[in-house]
């Protein structure tokens, strides 16, 4: 197991390995400090300096060890809010509780402590502690391997707001560290230096490190709370920077030579480049106000979180070596000098160390004990489901996680999941450059315990995830109509719908033509031709015969007349009119069949004696010249009639009004009214003055 601990002014690396379940073997160690100040009170602040640090940890560790891939780590409390949850379910099915059944419960529960969360910002679970069990109403110390009817869990979750837990995720992916393991700091320390046995007792754990001082207590078997008061080391060190006109880092080091047994005279350097010196004893009148007020903020947070003061109090990290700070505390507990211990990594007697490992301290507390937590699978917001008989590790709170998450962390790709698309088909239509996207890929097929499921459904702990192959899209053919669109043109208030002449590479193109990738498209305003109007069908019968005739329909825009070539335009709205109809007399033989002849000035005419005569249905007369109209309905006669001298005058190019006087004999007979009848074979003459 690779754990992590990514302090504010150290980052410590841990190889180990966990005999019989309960003794840690530490083979391997990496320390390194950080490059200025990328943390502040146990934040990340500069990603990148602090990826720069965990990128030296790991290399010096890959010297005497094998690849460096899954880690363990955990948070500081900054911002740290707590929430109870709990979750029961019906068992009575199982033969037995497992253990992924036993996580699932639990981590149900935190999520039940999420929706008990009494915040507005988004927060990540980042580890939690089980109150009790429950099997069948009863308390019962573990549930694994248990059978009944109903269990129930109650837990008490930590949660750091969502940026923090990024940062911290970014510095992983970073130095390409997949975490399997995440918890919170004083969970880890909590689990080493109280475990399950003592926490019978009401015990405060106190975490002081550089950034955060993190408390947890233990209390009636179980722990009971956690809390954070941010203030720490680091207030210490600033308060002897501003005092003594230092940096930070010369601070630092003016703080740590507070615990050596070396002279008591302290030489330093200000950032003036002045040389000073200055005893122990000043320095820690200038260090008293602050080891006061955060030992002060220390007691009432654990008074807060206890109701009382504990029966004992653990202290861990740095911070809390500085003189005089266990002895104020104690003060502040009003507990007895020997009810409060620094704990050293050296005293842990199920703490082993190999391959000439040695190192001791308070500050080492919490990296062994993220390491210690992390062989347990203690307070771990991260669970196991399996991909394709391959375990995955993920966080499975602070938010549904769904298939994809999972997939993309277990090494799939957007192109494992889902099908490619087919190809586009780009192409110009009258200047601006187009796309026809390509059919879309089918995702892969899936299935979650066996049920189809697809890339949102979210998964729960002990999930197993079946993926199948995605299928590409197809190529389909794409068609002039499918990108260009109809005009609708209005015409006596009836819509129709007619596509532009179009151009294709220059060329002229139909509608229903294939549209290929590269085209240039041109379209250009139809023409009157183009349209198709519905034809006017005029009925009529003549003497009993029905005649239908269509007629044709002109188009005006404005009251003007469109010509067969005159453009039309989208939304024109335009007028029609019907063509002039055909006369009656096209439809009626008008050639008469009996002539009477006569002869005028010694010229032979022929006149006919037979008179077309129409009637309507209303036995009104029609003029034969009259247009023909719907459902007209005619009756045609031909009969005899007189022929008279004005017939004659009818029928010939001859205007009488044109002369003054004139004499009309027939037959030498003079005649003195053009209504006199003449006959056939008569001899007419004019005579002009």
């Amino acid at each position: 197991m690779f754990a992590l601990d990514i302090g504010t002014r150290f980052i410590v690396g841990i190889i180990s390995d966990m005999v019989n379940d309960s003794e840690i073997i530490i083979k391997d160690v990496a320390i390194k400090e950080h490059e200025n100040r990328a943390m502040l009170d146990g934040q990340i602040h500069d990603v990148t300096k602090v990826s720069k640090g965990v990128e030296k940890v790991i290399n010096e560790l890959k010297k005497n060890n094998n690849e460096i891939k899954n880690v363990a780590v955990a948070l500081a409390g900054r911002f740290l809010v707590t929430a109870v949850g709990e979750y029961e379910k019906d068992i009575s099915e199982f033969k037995h509780i497992d253990y992924n059944t036993m996580k699932s419960l639990e981590l149900e529960a935190v999520k039940n402590a999420v929706e008990n969360l009494d915040i507005e910002k988004n927060f990540y679970c980042v580890g939690y502690s089980v109150l009790y069990y429950e099997l069948d109403g009863e308390w019962i110390k573990k549930l694994e391997g248990q059978k009944g009817n109903i269990a129930k869990v109650k837990v008490i979750a930590a949660f750091l707001p969502k940026n923090v837990v990024d940062a911290m995720l970014a510095v992983l992916e970073l130095n390409n560290l997949e975490p399997v393991h995440i918890t919170l700091e004083p969970i880890a320390a909590m689990n080493l230096i109280v475990p399950e046995d003592l926490r019978t007792l009401n015990i405060a754990m106190v975490d002081v490190g550089a950034g955060t001082s993190d408390i947890a207590i233990s209390k009636d078997g179980t722990i009971i709370g956690y809390g954070m008061v941010p203030m720490a080391g680091d207030e210490i060190s600033e308060a002897i920077s501003k005092e003594l006109l230092v940096d930070f880092k010369t601070a630092e080091l003016i703080k740590r030579t507070l615990n050596s047994d070396d002279n008591e005279i302290i030489k330093y350097k200000d950032i003036l480049d002045f040389e000073h010196e200055i005893t122990k004893e000043e320095i820690m009148q200038i260090i008293e106000p602050v080891i006061e007020e955060i030992t002060s903020k220390i007691s009432e947070k654990i008074l807060e979180l206890n109701g009382k003061p504990p029966i004992a109090v653990m202290v861990v990290g740095g911070g809390g070596k500085v003189p005089e700070f266990i002895d104020k505390l104690s003060l502040k507990l009003n507990l007895s000098r020997n009810r409060i211990t620094l704990k050293n990594i050296k005293n842990i007697d199920y703490v082993k160390f190999e391959n000439n490992v040695n190192f001791e301290g308070s500050e080492f507390i919490t990296p062994v004990g993220i390491a210690y937590v992390a062989h347990k699978n203690e307070g771990n917001v991260f669970a196991r489901v399996m991909v394709n008989n391959k375990p995955i590790n993920m966080m499975l709170v602070g938010g549904n996680i769904s298939v994809i998450q999972v997939l993309l962390q277990a090494g799939f790709t957007i192109n494992d999941l889902v099908g490619k698309p087919a190809p586009a088909i780009s192409y110009e239509l009258n200047g601006e450059l187009k796309f026809i996207p390509g059919e879309k890929g089918k995702e892969a097929p899936i299935k979650i315990n066996g049920l189809l499921s697809d890339l949102k459904t979210p998964i729960k702990p002990g999930d197993i995830i079946e993926v199948g192959k995605p299928e590409d899209g197809k190529t389909k053919k794409a068609f002039l109509k499918d990108v260009i669109k109809p005009y609708k043109i209005f015409i006596d208030g009836q819509k129709y719908e007619i596509y532009p002449r179009i151009l294709k590479n220059g060329k002229d193109a139909s509608i229903e033509e294939e549209l290929n990738d590269g085209d240039k498209i041109e379209t250009k305003n139809p023409y009157v031709k183009d349209i198709t109007l519905e034809s006017s069908i005029v009925k009529f019968i003549i003497n009993n015969v029905p005649y239908e005739i269509p007629a044709g329909k002109i188009i005006l825009r404005n009251g003007v007349i469109l010509g067969d070539f005159d453009e039309l335009y989208d939304n024109d709205n335009l007028n029609s009119k019907i063509l002039e109809l055909p006369a009656i007399k096209d439809f009626v033989d008008i050639k008469p069949e009996k002539y009477i002849t006569v002869t005028l000035n010694g010229n032979n005419i022929e006149l006919p004696v037979e008179e077309i005569i129409i009637k309507d249905k209303n036995n009104n007369r029609i003029d034969i010249n009259s247009k023909v109209y719907n459902n007209m309905n005619l009756k045609v006669e031909k009969i005899e009639k007189e022929i008279k001298l004005l017939d004659l005058f009818l029928h010939i190019d001859f205007d009488i009004s044109n002369f003054t006087k004139y004499r009309i004999f027939i037959n030498e007979k003079e005649i003195f009214s053009f209504n006199e009848k003449i006959n056939n074979g008569d001899i007419i003459r004019m005579e002009f003055e």
